[in-house]
């Protein structure tokens, strides 16, 4: 009786949420009747049960809401910080914004009674939202401070969390390898840790979307197994063991597939249709649709492939997913002509294309855009200065026409103080006229170059895509699409330096100070940089004492990252060697390269933008400049010798 009791108070209660307007307002309303007449010290305990007893998006809002207020009314951070932790949950996926003014709040509180389990996993959640909105700035720092709180608190779980949060980072801004060898050290110290095997899903999830593995396959199944034999049906709030298995079998037919298995591919598609239905899982992901159409394509289904593939470019379409669009329809443009409709297929190939150029030229534009905008600014800066000169002018006038009341030593004075005032003031005009014209000039070589620089890749770009159409050669194909995507890598290079540049010269930049261990800075760098070595180029990491620096860590990583592929580039045999020298005043970062060398007479130039030393090697790009503007924002200087023929050193230099 009280079961049923129950059912039909929450089925009220959802009716009234759904119902909205005065209703949604009455139930409210009568929330607070019902814990108002409750003594003090049941209030937050009543509140507290209905919060966790519900996972209703609307219902758990009010409920955190309503307790969050009690809470502070009564001045009790216990349930304080239960009502944050909820609220914090709410507003993960809608207002990240609002995640990070709770999530300020809340941390002292998670601190203050060691809940440090919930603060990882919060923070864990903030750094993903970061990623998601794209403010690289933030990441690293947020890594950091989720890693050393983890390790302040002897929480390996949470250094687990940072790690993860930090692989995915490495995947949004391309740097794959490196988030797949950072994901799987979690999963390796996890399991040397004896971490239960349900807790390997999420790791498993972030491999399994960027490296179709049957080593993490079988891993996920060894995961199911194991809840299952321990009678967990439910993951965590969001994940049940149902989801697991309906992912396990889309990751596998995902695999067989790619490896053009039918056979073993469409067991696997059938579990995993199965299991939705059972489960009611979410019938409208786009992802196992991906798979249909590919198995339908693989097996000569191509009807079905091309019915399921109109379907999912509409979708996409109504999402504004623009890029999955752009891959559904190039897929379209085979099939059309695996049926031999040739027109249909180029139309499909063209739309594709088309709408692919379109992103890419709004890219363009809105970066070129940027720029613009920034030297119309300092045009102004310029026109500025002007004004307060003529301003200045017209203050001497003054000062001149009073003058003929002073006394004649007076006269005299003021005379010779006139004299000296103009001179000063036509020297600054001449020398603000010179500025303005230099800057000028500087912007249109400047804009000029980028104009040649992000037409080389693009050209390369245009040119391999509509070659790669009519190639028949399956290797041959292969080699142009790793050209076109070495473009693309080089493409975004170059934007992205182009931003930074922008950001230095108008004081934009914004830094992360805190103190750093720089050995350990050290040997990220080294496990990143050792990937990109050329076959007869040695990269060494000198010994280097443990020292802590008060700097941005993502910063100073930049400028040595910048230093190491330059010398990359300029090096073709011998070795590479960087580290660090600390004296009582100073502390000395290197990079040591037995590359070509710099002619004497352009040590002078080197840290200008597209410089080319001389005819025979290739130009510097951008990376020194900005590295020379991020170290004089830090307070450092920097510093290059060189012996052509023998090799270079550049030093970045910062005071103790």
């Amino acid at each position: 009786m009280k079961k049923l009791l129950f059912i039909g108070c929450w089925t009220l209660i959802f009716t009234l949420l759904i119902s909205g307007g005065a209703k949604g307002d009455t139930f409210v309303d009568s929330l607070r009747r019902e814990i108002e007449v409750l003594p003090d010290s049941s209030k937050l305990i009543r509140l507290n049960e209905l919060l966790f007893a519900n996972t209703h998006d609307k219902v758990y809002k009010v409920y955190a809401d309503l307790l969050l207020e009690e809470a502070e009314r009564q001045h009790d951070d216990f349930y304080r910080a239960n009502a944050l932790m909820f609220l914090m949950r709410y507003y993960y996926a809608k207002d990240p914004d609002s995640l990070r003014v709770y999530l300020k709040i809340a941390e002292p509180l998670f601190i203050a009674a060691n809940r440090i389990e919930e603060l990882c996993r919060v923070k864990g959640w903030n750094i993903y939202s970061l990623v998601n909105e794209g403010m690289r700035d933030l990441v690293i720092p947020e890594v950091d401070s989720l890693r050393n709180l983890a390790i302040r608190f002897n929480y390996p779980d949470g250094v687990d969390m940072a790690n993860q949060a930090l692989a995915s980072y490495y995947f949004s801004i391309g740097l794959v390898k490196e988030g797949i060898r950072l994901s799987r050290e979690v999963l390796s110290d996890m399991e040397e840790r004896n971490v239960p095997t349900m807790r390997w899903y999420y790791v498993l999830r972030l491999l399994l979307t960027r490296d179709l593995n049957p080593e993490y396959l079988h891993k996920l199944d060894s995961c199911i197994q194991s809840c299952e034999r321990k009678g967990i049906t439910q993951l965590d709030a969001e994940h049940t063991i149902a989801f697991l298995k309906e992912r396990y079998h889309f990751f596998s037919a995902q695999y067989y597939v790619k490896k053009k298995d039918a056979t073993l591919a469409y067991p696997h598609l059938l579990k995993m249709e199965d299991i939705k239905k059972k489960n009611n899982l979410n019938a409208e992901q786009l992802q196992p649709k991906f798979v249909w159409m590919n198995y339908y394509t693989l097996v000569g289904k191509y009807e079905e492939a091309l019915d399921l593939a109109n379907r999912l470019g509409q979708e996409l379409s109504d999402k504004k997913r623009i890029r999955d669009w752009i891959i559904v329809e190039t897929l379209k443009a085979d099939i059309y002509y695996k049926l031999g409709r040739g027109m249909e297929s180029a139309t499909a190939y063209k739309d594709a294309k088309r709408v692919n150029d379109s992103i890419m030229q709004v890219k363009y534009y809105e970066d070129l855009a940027m720029l613009r905008t920034q030297r119309d600014m300092e045009k102004l800066e310029v026109q500025k200065e002007k004004l307060e000169l003529e301003a200045e002018r017209s203050h001497v006038r003054l000062i001149k026409l009073g003058g003929g009341l002073l006394l004649v030593a007076l006269l005299c004075v003021g005379l010779g103080i006139i004299a000296y005032t103009r001179h000063r003031t036509g020297i600054r005009l001449r020398i603000a006229k010179e500025k303005a014209e230099e800057a000028d000039h500087l912007k249109s070589a400047f804009l000029a170059n980028m104009n040649h620089e992000i037409r080389t890749p693009l050209n390369a770009i245009v040119g391999f895509s509509q070659v790669i159409a009519d190639e028949e050669d399956a290797e041959t194909r292969h080699e142009l699409s790793n050209i076109i995507q070495s473009n693309n890598e080089l493409l975004q290079r170059l934007i992205e330096d182009v931003l930074d540049i922008s950001k230095i010269e108008s004081n934009m930049l914004t830094f992360v100070l805190a103190n750093h261990e720089m050995k350990d800075l050290m040997k990220d760098i080294y496990s990143i940089i050792l990937l990109r070595m050329p076959e007869n180029v040695e990269l060494r990491l000198a010994d280097c004492q443990p020292f802590t620096l008060y700097t941005d860590r993502g910063r100073l990583t930049q400028v040595l990252t910048n230093l190491l592929t330059n010398a990359i580039k300029h090096t073709k045999k011998g070795y590479i060697c960087f580290g660090y020298d600390v004296t009582a005043k100073e502390i000395r970062f290197y990079v040591t390269d037995t590359g070509e060398g710099i002619p004497s007479d352009q040590l002078e130039r080197v840290f200008d933008r597209f410089v080319k030393l001389t005819e025979w090697t290739k130009g510097v790009g951008l990376g020194l400049a900005i590295s020379k503007g991020l170290v004089t924002k830090l307070g450092g200087r920097i510093e290059v010798t060189s012996t052509q023929g023998v090799g270079s050193t550049f030093s970045v230099i910062f005071p103790r």
